[in-house]
């Protein structure tokens, strides 16, 4: 092919649809991928930009898919792992049940995607970027999010090092708040539903969620970083945008007082 080909998961809206357009604009051959696809989106009738359904927690969704790459396009450059959910509870109450939920996507839909494209990336010298976020640096209560991110960051480490030795180039972004539907169901989210043990303290916590968000960046913002980490000689290995001041604040105190401050604010 004349045209570098690109994937990315979780591409149907928000930041995914972002990075997915800005690499389409640079007329990359985009296939852009999730759980839930929009058949009557305007960018699926584009050229050179293909739709198409894919469950990253799937083992088997997700080595069909690479096997659909390797027929019809041959070859992948640049494999983005986007893919998120979200959700506030207790962690401590959740259970193996409720977290995998969270987990199987946000953690270990990394390598799923990266055990099945990994002979394809190889093939290209190719890259993989993994959108993280900076929340991994505070997991604060009642935030599987940040717990899952933390895990990510985990396993990215390893396999970022094992891509190396076969010369795969692998980026990790790490953006704050955007003004994506994780954020909407941030803002809105509701505790009323919860009565269990740490029902005060979860009602505070969810109070105090919409003051400590931050600034608010748009998606095209963190798509252009993106874009630049997929096609820079020389990217960074990290890449931030848009950091909260306080979760950076947070993540360098000493960890006895940056519990008791957390602990403080929820009492």
């Amino acid at each position: 092919m004349n045209k570098k080909v690109i994937l990315i998961t979780g591409a149907n809206g928000g930041l995914g649809e972002a990075i997915a357009m800005a690499y389409w604009r640079d007329h990359f051959e985009v296939i852009a991928t999730d759980i839930k696809i929009e058949e009557s989106s305007e960018i699926s009738e584009k050229e050179g930009f293909t739709i198409t359904k894919l469950d990253v927690t799937s083992e088997i969704d997700v080595a069909n898919c690479a096997s659909y790459v390797q027929k019809h396009y041959g070859q992948l450059d640049v494999l983005i792992s986007n893919a998120g959910v979200f959700d506030f509870y207790p962690v401590s109450e959740a259970g193996a049940d409720k977290l995998k939920s969270i987990l199987d996507v946000n953690f270990l839909g990394l390598a799923n995607l990266t055990k099945h494209f990994l002979p394809l990336l190889h093939k290209s010298m190719g890259r993989l970027i993994v959108i993280s976020s900076e929340s991994y640096k505070v997991p604060a209560p009642f935030q599987p999010y940040a717990v899952s991110k933390q895990a990510l960051e985990s396993l990215y480490d390893a396999i970022k090092i094992e891509l190396s030795l076969k010369g795969v180039k692998s980026i990790l972004i790490r953006p704050g708040a955007i003004q994506t539907q994780i954020l909407v169901d941030t803002l809105r989210f509701k505790s009323e539903n919860y009565k269990e043990l740490y029902k005060n303290e979860f009602d505070k916590f969810i109070n105090l969620v919409p003051k400590y968000i931050g600034k608010i960046s748009k998606p095209d913002k963190v798509a252009r970083l993106v874009f630049k980490a997929g096609i820079a000689q020389h990217p960074k290995e990290i890449c931030s945008v848009n950091h909260n001041p306080l979760v950076t604040i947070l993540s360098a105190l000493p960890y006895k007082l940056k519990n008791y401050l957390i602990k403080r604010s929820l009492r």
